[in-house]
Formats: C-alpha cells, structure tokens, sequence
C-alpha cells in the first residue's frame, strides 16, 4: 500500500506540473488512464487544432464560468481553447451557456437533457470555422481526420460541403437527427480482464494507479474442491499440502494514441506475495501451518494494439493485439516448488491475440482471444503456454457511469522444469467479475475515474500429481477484487 500512495502522489504532481505547462503555452498536458489488467485509453483526444482555423466566439457574460478561468467541457474535461475549431455552444433560455470540445460531448449532453432545453446549439463549420445552427449542419462521421475525439463527428454547414469532404476522406453523412440517434454515453469502455477493440484516438494519454488483490485457499485436484486443513489431516500419507496464497499488486499503468488505429499499452507491478501450506509431522501426526513472503517488481508488459477494421459509425472494431513480457520480475530457486510464489517467469514471453468491440446504444461488447508463448529460463524452468479468451457486457446509464460483467477463461499448459512436465500445474480456470466505474473529477484538462472490480472462479479444473499415498495439488478458490484511479487527457507525445 505504501506504493500505491506514492504513485498516486506521482500522479497528482503530474497532473498539476501539466496544468502549468498547458498554462505556459506548452504542447501538451501530462496526464493519464488504464485498467488493472489492461485498459485502453477511453474517451481521450487527439491532437488540437488545426493551425489557421478560427476561434470561437466570445464568451457572454451570462455564461456560467469564472473569469480568467480556463473552460473544460464538462462530459470529458478536456479545455476548450485547444479544440475550436470543432468546439460547440449549448445556450439555455435564461442565457446561460456552456461549450463542449467537440460534437461528440455536445450530443450527449442533448441526447439526455433534450433538445428543448437548449435555445441555440452552434457547432463549427470544419472548412472555415464559422459559427452554424447544431440542427442545420450536416455531419461526417468516421472519416480520416480525428481532430477531438471519437467517435469522430465534423460539421458542415452545406450537405454539399460535407459529400465533398466524405468523397476524399470517408466516412458516412448524416443529418442532426440522425448523429443523435448514434451517439452513445461513452466512446469507449475498458473492461478489466481483457483489452478492447477500439483505438484512441492519437495523442490520447492516460495513466492509472492500480491496486490488486486475490486469494486462493481450496485445494483443487481435478474439478473437485476440498478444504486444505481436511485435506492433508484425512490423508494419512499426505505429509504436505497448500493452504492458502495471497497475492497484493500496485500497478502503473500507461495508454497512448500513437494513431487513429495504433495504440500502445504498458504495465509495471509490484507484487506482494504471501503463501502458507500445512506439514505433518510424521511421528506425531501434528500439523503445523509454515509461511512464506516473496515482495519484489513483478514482470513489465507491454502491449500494441492495431485496428484491422471498424465501421464508419464507431459501432464494430477488430483489432489485431500482441504482447511482451520482460522478465524484470524475480525468479527464485527457493521457490521452483511453488510457482505460485514467484514475481517473474525469468524469461520473454509474447502473446498474439484477436479483439472485437460492438456497441448497441448504450450497450459495449467486448471480446478477447488470445495465445501466450512462454519462454525457457536461465534456471531451466518454463512456464505453461496459455490460450486466453474473455467476454464483457458493460451498460453506460450515463457519460460519467459503466456497470457491467465480464468472463473469462484460462487453459494453462503445464510447466516444465529441465526439459519434463511439472504435473501439478496447468489446466482451465473460468472467472466472473462484475465491474464499473465512475468518471468524477474534470481537472487540468482532463478527467479522474474511479474504477473497481470483484471477481471469483466460477470452474476450475487443474492438474495434480499423485507419489504413493500422496497428492501434489494446486490452490483454486477464493476471490479476487481491483480498485484503480485513472486520470485521462490529450498531448503529443510524437
């Protein structure tokens, strides 16, 4: 936990050192997101403004903000004075208004409060920047050009000029009416077990501090669970036998947009392991519990994900994932006998995958395969091979809320240890996980959120190995749970 605090100040001095920058006319604002088992960047921007494109227009002084103050667009946080050029107005009746960065902000805000609460709706024509009627201009979406965010809404104040524009940069056409029908509360969702399909945009930067935790304190012989303390005193041969494993990890956790389609993704934990097992004495039959503690950085791993394939409409991703691990983790010989306790594999491991996304309305599906490779270690230890494959449903009620459910399934080769199976590892572990999270802070031209996680093993089915009267077993059960805070916001970094 003493991590977690001092990441979480590196967070905080990050952001506030990326306001002053931002202030001091600096291209970009330091910033931040991502999930504790892998989170891509969510409703994140691109790069700013075009050079020459026209500011917005004045403020009135009935607009509710502080003079002097920068304004941020309240669905997403990020400051207007960097994206004018897309930049829309909502006015009320009584006078008041507020701007959003892009289109894609300002339609949520209509889709839920209405478009009769607003007397004006301005957005920006892309070609000149003039001012034009919200309900009047035609749109691309899913063009080439991703100026804010995505989905990727430009306005246009002819249905000329925007044909014009699709015919040389794609996308599909569409009118007010038909923009609010499409857009939905969140541009994206980042499931916790798996990775999504979908890119951020270019320059989308996000870091996160994660918290896990899991226990496991069955043990599992085949697809049968028995209580650890039951299970070495019921057997008279069994002088051994695991009871219980605990595992704690604090994560930094960076996202960025390196295009439209290229994403990269990395992750740096330190892990807290704690593992007990039971002895029997053999002369007396007493039986004694024996810990051990293994602390220490864990493996990095680093992640690419490329879009193969999406639609114009932002509603259906395929994107093509791969993925290294470093060995930057310890492995220990002390511990050859009890994987479970060990930081790092000792070795390069790389995963080729496949993911899928699709949003119906205010629904997100995820879908993950994907194939690890592990590699032999200078101790003459391997790691299984792991085939990986996970779903998740997540609602968005709301632009600031997700909840939803995620399952995911595991099926582990068995290690080898110079050159011969390793039999009491490997095998198929099923999980469900129920998951949200809460975007609740706009700040430094960004946003915080709130995320967390709990989880069981709902099938398990390991391998086991039996010597005379005795059973080497695996631990399964238990649960496991991730809290993370994430700040998300837009800089070049390229």
């Amino acid at each position: 936990m003493r991590l977690v605090c001092f990441l979480l100040s590196l967070l905080i001095a990050a952001g506030a050192s990326g306001v002053a920058a931002a202030d001091a006319g600096a291209p970009g604002v330091a910033a931040a997101d991502a999930g504790a088992s892998g989170v891509a960047a969510g409703d994140a921007h691109a790069p700013g403004v075009a050079a020459g494109s026209e500011p917005a227009p004045g403020v009135a002084g009935a607009d509710a903000h502080t003079p002097g103050r920068r304004e941020d667009c309240r669905v997403c946080g990020m400051y207007i004075d960097r994206y004018e050029r897309t930049s829309a107005r909502l006015t009320r009746p009584t006078g008041s208004s507020e701007p959003t960065c892009g289109v894609a902000c300002m339609l949520r805000i209509v889709h839920e409060e209405g478009t009769d609460t607003f007397s004006s709706i301005t957005v920006h024509d892309w070609n000149d920047g003039s001012v034009v009627d919200a309900r009047e201009a035609t749109y691309v979406l899913g063009s080439s050009e991703v100026p804010d965010m995505i989905p990727n809404f430009l306005a246009f104040k002819s249905a000329e000029d925007a044909a014009a524009f699709q015919g040389a940069h794609g996308g599909a056409v569409i009118d007010f009416a038909e923009a609010l029908e499409i857009i939905s509360p969140r541009g994206i969702t980042n499931p916790f077990r798996i990775q999504p399909a979908v890119a951020p945009p270019p320059g989308a930067f996000s870091a996160a501090i994660a918290y896990g935790f899991l226990t496991r304190d069955d043990v599992v012989i085949g697809s049968s669970r028995k209580d650890p303390q039951q299970f070495i005193s019921g057997r008279p041969g069994q002088m051994r036998a695991p009871k219980k494993l605990e595992v704690q990890t604090q994560a930094l956790v960076l996202n960025y947009g390196i295009t439209d389609r290229l994403a990269a993704f990395l992750s740096m934990p330190y892990v807290e392991k704690h593992g007990e097992a039971y002895q029997k004495d053999p002369k007396t039959g007493a039986i004694r519990s024996e810990q051990s503690h293994n602390d220490g950085w864990g493996d990095l791993d680093l992640r690419v994900r490329y879009n193969l394939w999406r639609t114009a409409y932002y509603d259906r991703f395929f994107t093509l994932l791969t993925g290294m691990t470093l060995p930057t983790g310890g492995f220990d010989r002390k511990y050859i006998d009890s994987p479970g306790l060990q930081l790092g594999t000792g070795a390069v491991s790389v995963t080729p995958g496949l993911l899928f996304s699709a949003r119906w309305s205010h629904l997100w599906l995820h879908w993950s395969g994907t194939y690890s490779v592990k590699t032999e270690n200078s101790d003459d230890y391997r790691f299984g091979d792991e085939f990986a494959t996970g779903v998740a449903l997540h609602f968005t009620p709301h632009y600031d809320l997700m909840v939803g459910v995620e399952a995911d399934a595991t099926l582990s080769d068995k290690n080898e240890y110079k050159g011969k199976d390793v039999e009491n590892t490997g095998g198929t572990r099923t999980n469900l996980t129920f998951v949200g999270d809460w975007r609740f802070w706009n700040a430094w031209g960004g946003n915080f959120t709130l995320r967390g996680s709990i989880g069981l093993p709902v099938y398990e089915d390991l391998n086991s190995q039996r010597m005379g009267e005795a059973t080497r077993a695996q631990l399964g059960g238990g649960f496991y749970a991730n809290v993370v805070v994430s700040y998300t916001t837009q800089f070049d970094l390229l």
